[in-house]
């Protein structure tokens, strides 16, 4: 297996923040328990498993636990859930501009804004004020700044009312279908 589908992370002002390699799964794949929605239309997962190499301009890290990710084209946030093996840990919903998506690769700039959701659905903003001081530093425009914080609004209410997003994140991973569709690349 290799992982041919690159990830790039920006800041605000264009500097490459960090780099990975993953597996691009196939739209239709179940993965395990989750629900089926229109809310995968356009998404693009990804597949993480435990060791990828995260390139990040403070040094390279190994990934410690199984994750997967998810991007849309048109959406101001991009969710990555975390798996201890096959068991969902948490899920960080990351506020960014929309994904420029291509071929083979994903290139994002993050707002430093992001969220921790349980399984349970409770849930944490973990860096509003450092939005707002980055978003001070390397002055986010206010279209930016606005749409930012509609999307942790869209994250928020939707943790609240248990529905959609969060359904296409799986609790328990099927691992054998995640490596059948990763070899068949």
């Amino acid at each position: 297996m290799q992982r041919d589908f690159l990830v790039e992370s920006h800041s605000y002002d264009k500097m490459l923040r960090g780099t990975w390699r993953a597996y691009k799964l196939s739209s239709d794949l179940q993965l395990g328990n989750e629900q089926e929605s229109p809310v995968l239309d356009r998404c693009v997962r990804l597949w993480l498993p435990s060791g990828t190499p995260m390139n990040w301009s403070s040094g390279t890290r190994n990934l410690r636990n199984n994750c997967l990710q998810f991007f849309w084209p048109d959406r101001w946030y991009m969710l990555s859930a975390f798996y201890n093996e096959n068991v969902l840990i948490h899920t960080y919903a990351n506020i960014i501009r929309p994904a420029q998506i291509l071929l083979d690769h994903i290139a994002y700039v993050d707002l430093d804004l992001s969220t921790l959701i349980k399984p349970d659905l409770s849930y944490e903003i973990l860096t509003q004020m450092e939005f707002e001081h980055m978003a001070d530093i390397l002055h986010y425009d206010e279209s930016t700044r606005v749409s930012a914080l509609m999307a942790l609004q869209t994250i928020t209410s939707t943790i609240q009312r248990s529905i959609g997003l969060f359904s296409v994140v799986p609790h328990q991973l099927n691992l054998n279908q995640l490596h059948t569709d990763c070899n068949k690349l």
